[in-house]
């Protein structure tokens, strides 16, 4: 049995919410120096951020059949309708504390695919992109949460579901690199999803889906990326 893929986010959040942050690599430090005489005006300024992209920006970055190879389906997206109402957290605060406050809105913007590959396993990625400092701070925010709570039970229906995660490694691609596998006991039998977010600049790509598929294809996907991004 598998979690019902209705649109990317569904089993991204699915997923996410059996989350363990498992990399948050480097964070930028500033050094200056000023003028002798104080003058504000001889003091550097900090470089300006990149701006975020716009979703039609990030729509061609996005994973596509030509770029995953046979025996891959992308799945049809549909409308949002109250989709995640179905879905709760007993056990975790944090984990409680952010679904109650949602993440429509956590980036600037926000495009998203999701396939299946040879009818039982999927695939599915999501493209962030924010401000590279406040992307990095959202997903440490994010992954942080995941962190707090290792084991949980979720809640899909009336359904129990519990949830067990394990850090797991990311390839050194970007800027930064989080991961973690999650297994679900459901009642036909465990489920094991991988999560992996890797950011490069102003956009951070999200793969979600059976382990093997996701190692297999992040590298394709941080390379679909602008390079001055």
């Amino acid at each position: 049995m598998r979690i019902s893929t209705s649109g990317t986010r569904r089993w991204i959040l699915a997923s996410a919410l059996c989350g363990v942050l498992i990399t948050g690599c480097s964070s930028g430090s500033g050094s200056g120096s000023g003028g002798g005489d104080g003058d504000a005006k001889s003091r550097a300024k900090p470089a300006a951020e990149p701006k975020p992209l716009a979703e039609g920006a990030l729509r061609p970055l996005l994973l596509s059949q030509a770029d995953l190879g046979s025996g891959y389906v992308q799945v049809q997206e549909e409308p949002d309708s109250g989709k995640f109402d179905d879905i709760s957290v007993q056990g975790c605060p944090a984990l409680e504390k952010m679904g109650q406050d949602g993440d429509e809105n956590m980036f600037a913007a926000k495009a998203e695919t999701s396939f299946t590959y040879d009818t039982d396993a999927t695939l599915g990625e999501e493209l962030h992109s924010d401000r590279p400092s406040m992307l990095s701070t959202k997903l440490r925010e994010l992954f942080g949460a995941y962190t707090s709570c290792p084991t949980y039970t979720m809640t899909a229906g009336t359904t129990p579901i519990e949830v067990k995660v394990v850090k797991s490694a990311a390839p050194e691609l970007g800027d930064e690199q989080f991961a973690y596998t999650s297994t679900m006991e459901l009642p036909s039998g465990a489920q094991v999803l991988k999560t992996m977010a890797v950011r490069k600049g102003n956009v951070a790509v999200m793969l979600v889906g059976a382990p093997a598929l996701v190692d297999r294809h992040m590298k394709t996907a941080v390379g679909k990326l602008p390079t001055g991004s």
